[in-house]
């Protein structure tokens, strides 16, 4: 949304084509005079069926840009067929997160796909340097592979904190450690660690109540371990619009996942100068600089719940980590980040190598230094 409601102010035509239906609100995008399309394409048939009125909107563009799976694979094919430029963005370190309905792992077809598709791709962006590895092991030229950080509307993200909600709308008590997690509720985003970790923080004396924002497959069943638990410090939200509003009532963002790229939660968090307490996953580490946040190894929930419950009783080191992440998160303002991919698609256009197109697109640690 970010990338094209700033192309739309940069000048283009922009038309965003959701796959199947759209899960995020899109007025505030269709005003800055972004199209939307919406194929409604649940299902496989449903996509075949829908590969027609791809390659028609293809063909109006210049341009093609698919992002995340599988969006990568049929916009890709309505690209090639239309016979236009395609970039793809990945945000995966992992491919075994990807899943089928069944749960069936679909980690060896995307990489065939990657394989049979890479030779027509111009490019592929990562938005994290763990990227390369897994994108090269699957047949991903390397000299295609293109690396653009996530970026954020810094200001815009500031004003939406200062709304004025309290703790008291949410019901949520005043006098209590507020530790939040973001994010759709799915294994690897891993909540039930989350409830686990604030569980330990709680046990050694920490007065913490855990807030979860999202929806998702899973929601039901850490719904249920929390009942188990007699988690009654557990609140949630399920899906909200005003997470800025949110993360301004929060003391820690807590980022338990398995796996995971460069999370967008993660430098909403820094931006609004939220202490951090994160599995060391993808370019989180290399995000915080080890100076806005903590991070420990994936799954260690006693790490965790350490971690939240030693920044917890500590309000100047929380400060500190506060004045870091929104200094770190400076650097990644999302006007930065729509001129990288202006950069790559003017290139495609002049038919230039793409990495030859973002020679100022650094680490994380690289950009803070």
């Amino acid at each position: 949304m970010h990338l094209a409601a700033g192309l739309a102010k940069s000048g283009h035509e922009v038309t965003l084509c959701c796959v199947d239906d759209a899960h995020l609100e899109l007025g505030s995008l269709e005003a800055t005079g972004v199209e939307v399309v919406k194929l409604h394409a649940g299902s496989r048939l449903r996509r075949l069926a829908a590969l027609p009125r791809l390659v028609r909107l293809a063909r109006r563009a210049e341009i093609v840009q698919c992002t995340i799976w599988d969006a990568s694979l049929w916009g890709r094919i309505a690209a090639i067929v239309a016979r236009r430029l395609v970039v793809v963005a990945d945000h995966s370190t992992d491919r075994s997160i990807h899943t089928s309905a069944a749960g069936a792992s679909r980690e060896s077809w995307i990489a065939l796909h990657n394989r049979l598709l890479d030779p027509f791709t111009y490019a592929t962006v990562s938005c994290a340097t763990e990227q390369r590895q897994v994108l090269e092991s699957e047949g991903v030229a390397a000299a295609k592979i293109v690396y653009i950080p996530n970026g954020l509307p810094l200001a815009e993200l500031e004003t939406a904190a200062a709304s004025g909600l309290t703790r008291a709308d949410l019901g949520l008590p005043a006098e209590v450690g507020l530790v939040t997690q973001i994010g759709v509720f799915r294994e690897e985003k891993n909540q039930r660690g989350a409830l686990g970790a604030v569980a330990a923080a709680r046990a050694a004396g920490a007065d913490a109540h855990l807030v979860f924002v999202g929806d998702g497959a899973e929601r039901e069943a850490v719904e249920a371990r929390a009942r188990e638990l007699g988690a009654d410090w557990a609140h949630f939200l399920g899906f909200r619009a005003d997470v800025p509003a949110l993360l301004a009532l929060t003391d820690l963002m807590l980022q338990p996942s398995l796996a995971d790229a460069m999370p967008m939660t993660v430098l909403e968090a820094m931006a609004l100068g939220v202490p951090v307490v994160a599995t060391d996953v993808g370019d989180v580490a290399a995000m915080l600089d080890g100076r806005a946040g903590v991070t420990v190894p994936a799954s260690d929930e006693a790490a965790l719940g350490a971690a939240c419950a030693e920044l917890l009783a500590d309000d100047e080191r929380r400060a500190e980590m506060g004045r870091a992440g929104r200094e770190i998160a400076a650097a990644f303002d999302s006007a930065a980040m729509v001129r990288s991919y202006e950069l790559l698609f003017q290139a495609a256009h002049d038919g230039k190598p793409p990495t030859s197109a973002v020679p100022g697109a650094k680490r994380p640690t690289a950009v803070v230094a």
